[in-house]
């Protein structure tokens, strides 16, 4: 698996996407990865300089560390997505020390890797806050594709704001959670959201790229107040209306930044995390549905947003944190 060294004539700087499984057209995780090239592309032409921006889909798992081989054959800047594909990138990066790679979605060391792992639970914690407002039944379902850390940050600060919110308001809440085990497998996960739905759950936050697509349908075949919760990129106008609010990762900003730097010889590998604070995550400005919303929902947001972004409230990012985690009364 040791890749060949680049070799042949000059060319123009060439960034290269892996896509994480689910490929292109996931509305989600992929296709902001795919924005960020873009928008890495557009920047630079404005300045009057060229890049080559391309993609490589990955079907499954297996396909990682082929794509990246190839990726890194053909390539000045390698972008990586997703936290299955972490060890395929340590291992290819190390064979190829003159390329540039941008990881999303965890931790790998390598001089020559930029690692980015975003705290995704704070701005889910947010959500489940609001979410915890427009509930009338008091339930709501959480779909995680699967059971990785990136995806428990998300289900776990959505779960401590849910909480926060049902404290805060003296008010019974409960959470449902269903795995689908797949981020490319929208009919199982409709019926999941269904069956979710059928145990009173009226919120359902989606965490399963493709798969997401299936619980977004399920919502918007119910009559009534049954609200998803988007992910990743701002997903309101799949189903206007229907979809409470997105948990925005910025990472289309992050890419194109990195490619950008990667472009002006200013890249610089090292693990970087990024929330709230850094306005990497959030959640979108809800155009659809911000009338559904209370009053007193918006206060009580801002309160707890200027508490996690100071420190006050420390939003758990596993399931384990959240054992432990006591759900503070946010005061109007």
């Amino acid at each position: 698996d040791n890749a060949p060294p680049r070799t042949g004539p000059a060319r123009e700087f060439t960034a290269i996407l892996i896509t994480d499984v689910g490929g292109l057209g996931d509305k989600g995780f992929n296709d902001s990865g795919w924005a960020g090239c873009l928008e890495a592309q557009k920047r630079l032409a404005e300045q009057g300089k060229k890049i080559e921006v391309k993609f490589i889909e990955s079907e499954e798992q297996t396909d990682y560390t082929a794509n990246l081989n190839t990726a890194s054959e053909r390539a000045d800047v390698v972008i990586a997505l997703g936290f299955l594909i972490a060890d395929a990138v340590e291992q290819v990066a190390r064979y190829n020390p003159a390329t540039h790679y941008i990881f999303i979605d965890g931790q790998v060391k390598g001089a020559n890797i930029a690692s980015f792992d975003f705290h995704a639970n704070e701005a889910a914690f947010l959500a489940g806050l609001l979410a915890s407002y427009v509930t009338q039944t008091g339930v709501a379902g959480v779909t995680p594709g699967m059971d990785i850390p990136p995806v428990e940050a998300f289900a776990a600060g959505f779960r401590a704001g849910f909480l926060t919110g049902g404290r805060t308001r003296g008010r019974e809440v409960k959470i449902l959670s269903t795995t689908i085990g797949s981020f490319d497998d929208p009919v199982k996960a409709k019926s999941i959201a269904v069956t979710l739905i059928n145990q009173n759950a009226d919120i359902l936050f989606q965490l399963a790229g493709n798969s997401g697509l299936g619980v977004i349908e399920a919502v918007e075949d119910q009559p009534g107040r049954v609200f998803a919760i988007g992910v990743d990129i701002d997903q309101d106008d799949l189903a206007p209306g229907k979809i409470l609010t997105s948990v925005l990762k910025r990472m289309d900003r992050i890419v194109a930044d990195q490619i950008t730097a990667a472009y002006e010889g200013k890249f610089q590998g090292g693990i970087y995390t990024a929330g709230l604070k850094d306005d990497a995550v959030g959640l979108s400005d809800m155009r659809h549905t911000r009338s559904l919303v209370p009053e007193d929902a918006h206060a009580v947001m801002q309160r707890a947003r200027e508490a996690i972004v100071t420190g006050k409230i420390a939003v758990p990012k596993t399931y384990a944190e959240l054992e432990k985690f006591v759900p503070p009364v946010l005061e109007k």
